[in-house]
């Protein structure tokens, strides 16, 4: 059965997450406030191990006692792995330990525990790293500003210090640390802003806390912040006209190296694969196909199979007619009355064959976010 077609309509409130979205896109912004094209995203779990660090902090400053941190960690991961059993793609990462650094962000997350459950010391006359008595600073308490249209959760705001905890800081020398610090910098400005409309005083300092020990610091200016706000609740003003307006989700798409780099909405985006088939992305880094399937080869163990494609368009060198390996049990199968459809691969890798001097390549897939191999051309409303 066809999936019914995903509306898109208005978006009440933005937050720091969604402003990073829409300074990107527009569409990628309402895809991401819209609940369901979340069936059609494969997740990554390095964002649940985050939200399984931020997990053990907020339990931490809320008074638990850093021995209780594992069972905390290990609560929530048994969560998140219950949501992915019943998610038509996150189910294959039923392994928690093979999550992508899971044992480090894990051993980083007690590490904090233990050092936020310590006593607390003095600065600036507040007691860092814990809540001040009699007032009502609560970690990851949702603040609301400007009428309500903008909303976000601090990870904990002390009355003086406004810090947000991350799992790491990027490496300068890292080509795209400068662009992370800086959403991290917007991110803080705006819950500033949000902190000062609810309690009417903007908080004294931010910072950005790893679990490593490293802190970035972020100056609080008030006409900085406002200046964020303003930008941010614009945006969302117009794109909302947009929709009102009946603009069409190609209208809405800003498609680009940047905009579509790492984008978790590539399978569903109608500017993404026009843009790929016009050969505008010479420089996109991730593997993706649209083709047509011509046919099936089965592997050797029951559960690698290949299929072969007749591409309408492609990015990062892959071939016209292109050989995709999947696994069944990872992956899904598609059966022979299959053939002949249209298929959509994205958020891929791509490598040479393995044994072969030949020019051509084999995808090897990181996710498959096209489950099936139905048309997706209309998915979006």
């Amino acid at each position: 059965m066809h999936p019914a077609p995903i509306k898109l309509s208005a978006i009440e409130q933005t937050s720091p997450t969604l402003w990073s979205h829409m300074r990107l896109c527009s569409l990628r912004a309402t895809l991401a406030a819209t609940p369901a094209p979340d069936r059609w995203v494969l997740h990554d779990p390095r964002a649940w191990l985050g939200s399984a660090f931020h997990r053990v902090v907020e339990a931490i400053n809320r008074g638990v006692a850093p021995a209780d941190a594992e069972a905390v960690w290990n609560a929530a991961v048994a969560e998140t792995v219950a949501r992915a059993a019943s998610h038509p793609f996150d189910r294959r990462f039923a392994a928690p330990e093979r999550w992508p650094s899971y044992f480090l962000i894990r051993q980083r997350a007690l590490a904090l525990a233990a050092k936020l459950g310590a006593p607390p010391r003095q600065e600036g006359g507040a007691r860092i790293g814990h809540r001040l008595p009699g007032r009502d600073y609560e970690p990851e308490r949702r603040f609301e500003a400007r009428g309500g249209r903008l909303v976000g959760r601090p990870d904990y705001y002390d009355g003086h210090t406004l810090t947000e905890y991350k799992s790491s800081l990027p490496d300068p020398a890292w080509p795209h640390a400068a662009a992370i610090t800086d959403s991290f910098q917007r991110q803080l400005r705006l819950y500033a802003v949000i902190i000062a409309d609810t309690s009417g005083r903007w908080p004294d300092r931010g910072r950005v806390v790893a679990a490593s020990g490293q802190t970035l610091e972020v100056a609080i200016d008030p006409a900085a912040c406002d200046a964020e706000a303003n930008a941010a609740l614009a945006a969302l003003d117009n794109l909302n006209a947009r929709l009102d307006g009946g603009a069409a989700p190609e209208q809405l798409a800003e498609p680009g190296v940047p905009a579509c780099s790492g984008c978790p909405f590539q399978i569903l985006c109608p500017g993404f694969w026009q843009l790929l088939g016009r050969g505008c992305l010479e420089t996109f880094k991730d593997a993706a196909i649209e083709g047509v399937l011509e046919h099936l080869a089965p592997g050797p163990d029951g559960d690698l199979y290949t299929v072969h494609l007749a591409a309408r368009s492609t990015a990062h060198g892959l071939n016209p007619e292109q050989a995709v390996v999947l696994r069944k049990l990872v992956h899904g199968e598609l059966l022979p009355t299959d053939v002949g459809s249209l298929c959509r691969l994205a958020g891929s890798e791509s490598g040479p064959t393995a044994g072969s001097a030949q020019t051509s390549r084999r995808l090897w897939l990181r996710c498959l976010t096209c489950r099936g191999s139905k048309p997706r051309r209309h998915l979006l409303a």
